[in-house]
């Protein structure tokens, strides 16, 4: 089971957002831990998605993913890419689970945890996205 909890405080005039606690690495719990629509960190998922689109992205291709689960075990890998996290979308109503490569799970055996869960919920018919660092 994940103990999450988000932290948001003001250094200056910029706002740091902190995840603490542990991360479940069961596939299962990750989908009994889905956000809704309206995540507590982006609000409206729905919107989330019409901005990335409207910046150029997309949701990422089978070939997208391959490329992430066989190139993504080091870090510079998301620093290039910009990544901030990946946001995979039920698209039938917007449930939701993300991966970020800050989090200390995430980064843990060469980063298993994202490759191996974006693959998988992308495998359930989620849509993955990607939300940038800046």
């Amino acid at each position: 089971m994940s103990t999450m909890n988000v932290e948001c405080e003001r250094v200056g005039k910029t706002k740091v957002v902190a995840l603490t606690g542990d991360m479940t690495g069961d596939y299962n719990e990750m989908m009994n831990e889905l956000g809704d629509k309206f995540h507590g960190l982006f609000g409206n998922i729905e919107k989330v998605i019409g901005k990335i689109k409207a910046d150029g992205s997309n949701k990422l291709t089978i070939d997208d993913i391959n490329h992430l689960v066989t190139n993504g075990k080091i870090r510079e890998f998301y620093k290039e890419k910009n990544i901030w996290c990946y946001l995979c979308v039920r698209p039938s109503d917007y449930a939701n689970y993300m991966f970020s490569p800050i989090d200390s799970e995430n980064r843990d055996n060469n980063f298993e945890r994202i490759r191996g869960g974006v693959a998988f919920f992308y495998n359930k018919g989620f849509d993955i996205y990607i939300v940038p660092s800046s």
